[in-house]
């Protein structure tokens, strides 16, 4: 049978290791509650920093959005104020041709274009027919024939007569724009001949010749 000192000695032993084992748990437990609160404490962190880069993310967008829809309001005026400068000039252009001191009375070809289909093919072609330092109505008709190449050999072709009955017709004072369609064909022209019949003896009739390279597309 152990002796008292024994047993006093072996119960002080298992105190000391019941205590450090009791410190241990409760060391450990308080390291884990301090990682715990580090950790949460982190995840606010990156959670409030998310949230400002989202917001300045959404912010650029806006930015960007204005920016660009900015930007494309500039060059929609642009273009309008292109567009009127360029009619200004035409209108001037034209009043000068009409009522020029410089400009021969009598009737004229100002302009012609063109206009394409998607496949870029010429539809029709539109021809302004002026009345220089004039102030009566004058009618008529106007004619029209291609001169180029088809099939490597010399082509003419007359799209209308100006003496047909089917042949656009004009009825102005200064000026009128006549649409003549175009046949679609596989050619290529080298001028185009405007041929314009007036009515009654007032003004002669006479026929223009236009490079169809200085035709420009409508």
């Amino acid at each position: 049978m152990p002796s008292m000192h024994a047993m006093r000695w072996a119960l002080a032993v298992v105190a000391a290791i019941a205590a450090f084992l009791l410190g241990s748990h409760l060391g450990a437990r308080g390291e884990r509650d301090q990682l715990a609160t580090e950790l949460a404490s982190h995840k606010d962190s990156l959670n409030a920093i998310e949230q400002d880069y989202q917001a300045q993310v959404t912010q650029l967008r806006t930015q960007r959005d204005i920016a660009d829809a900015s930007n494309q309001s500039l060059q929609e005026k642009l273009k309008q104020l292109q567009s009127q400068s360029l009619e200004q000039k035409s209108a001037q252009t034209l009043y000068d041709k009409i009522e020029g001191t410089n400009t021969s009375s009598g009737l004229g070809v100002d302009t012609i274009t063109r206009v394409n289909n998607d496949e870029g093919d010429v539809v029709e072609l539109h021809v302004t027919v002026v009345q220089a330092r004039g102030r009566n109505r004058v009618k008529g008709r106007i004619g029209l024939a291609l001169v180029g190449e088809k099939n490597d050999s010399n082509w003419r072709e007359v799209i209308v007569q100006a003496d047909a009955k089917s042949a656009p017709r004009f009825d102005m004072r200064f000026f009128q724009t006549v649409v003549v369609p175009i046949p679609e064909e596989d050619i290529h022209i080298d001028f185009v001949e405007i041929s314009v019949k007036p009515d009654g003896k007032t003004h002669k009739p006479f026929t223009s010749e236009v490079d169809w390279s200085s035709i420009v597309e409508e």
